[in-house]
């Protein structure tokens, strides 16, 4: 059986912008954050055809152009016709107007993925104005890069129940990211300029701190001295055979900040429809398991039976998102 129209835009979707992810990771290329922005902002269209597509049922009407025609008195004519592309083919509705589509619905985007959207727009447009060696725009398109898949990954779950937060990433090495003392130095030309001021406006809205999106997402790294042999890559495993690092009771609180408490203050100001019920408990206890989201602090660490307590990375909102409505 063939799938559904929007689940076919969304697999469109997804593999367009794990291209550009692919081409963003290849150091070596010349034309990478403009390559990206277009490859990403295809993927953006197709996602958001895909939402505005299931919303109308799947009606293929939903995302195609029409347009009155002249009559013979020269007057548009009342009835709309099918707008066709130069082969002869239906033309369908631009990113923009996706946007616009879904502002009529609860799932209108967040500003921070509209102006995200708009700033990918703009390095594309302006691609033929500037060169991304230059260490100001290129940290910014790197920074504006990293928030696009952050939100797409995001929207892609919320709303089509994807989950592509383990195979779709910007993996990022050193070789993307300029030296802070190159970046403040650097001469840009007139268009440059003007291009770094705006995409700086549109980094500047007003954000909430608790949403899963972004305008764009400031990397940062930290170089140490060290032996080669004392300092191996870690990564949180259940893998017996794995190196053991221990986490002082700073780092763990730094990672899971919010109690029971806490998490439910926060739920309660950020859902309209949050209530202590058992719906909520149904969500949260599979969610304690996954160290993403939780993590259980013993009064006696080596006892697994002693008295705990639950701690709660804020990425857990990202969850409940899903099932309960934003204020």
């Amino acid at each position: 059986m063939r799938p559904p129209l929007h689940q076919r835009l969304v697999d469109k979707a997804v593999a367009a912008i794990t291209a550009a992810v692919e081409v963003y990771n290849k150091p070596a290329f010349a034309y990478r954050a403009e390559t990206f922005a277009t490859l990403a902002l295809n993927g953006w269209e197709l996602l958001l055809k895909a939402k505005v597509v299931k919303d109308e049922g799947n009606d293929l009407k939903a995302i195609r152009v029409y347009q009155a025609r002249p009559t013979k008195s020269g007057r548009p004519s009342k009835k709309l016709f099918l707008k066709l592309n130069r082969a002869g083919n239906a033309q369908t509705i631009s990113l923009g107007a996706c946007i616009v589509e879904l502002e009529k619905s609860p799932a209108k985007l967040h500003v921070e993925v509209k102006n995200n959207l708009e700033a990918l727009t703009e390095i594309r447009d302006n691609s033929v104005h500037f060169v991304t060696a230059n260490a100001l725009l290129a940290r910014q398109a790197q920074e504006l890069s990293a928030a696009a898949v952050q939100n797409f990954v995001v929207l892609t779950k919320q709303w089509f129940a994807r989950d592509l937060s383990r195979s779709l990433h910007v993996i990022l090495p050193l070789s993307f990211i300029a030296p802070a003392s190159t970046a403040e130095s650097v001469v840009v030309s007139a268009d440059e300029s003007r291009l770094i001021r705006h995409l700086e406006s549109l980094a500047k809205v007003p954000g909430n701190a608790e949403s899963p999106f972004a305008v764009a997402v400031r990397l940062q790294l930290k170089l140490e001295k060290s032996t080669l042999s004392a300092a191996p890559k870690v990564q949180v495993t259940k893998d017996p055979d794995a190196v053991k690092v221990t986490l002082t009771e700073e780092d763990v609180r730094a990672q899971y900040p919010w109690d029971y408490r806490e998490l439910c203050k926060r739920m309660a100001a950020r859902y309209s429809d949050f209530k202590q019920d058992g719906r909520f408990h149904a969500l949260r206890k599979p969610l304690l398991t996954d160290e993403r989201y939780a993590k259980a602090r013993y009064l006696d660490p080596g006892n697994p039976k002693s008295p705990k307590k639950d701690f709660y990375n804020p990425n857990v909102l990202s969850v409940f998102d899903a099932s309960y409505r934003r204020v």
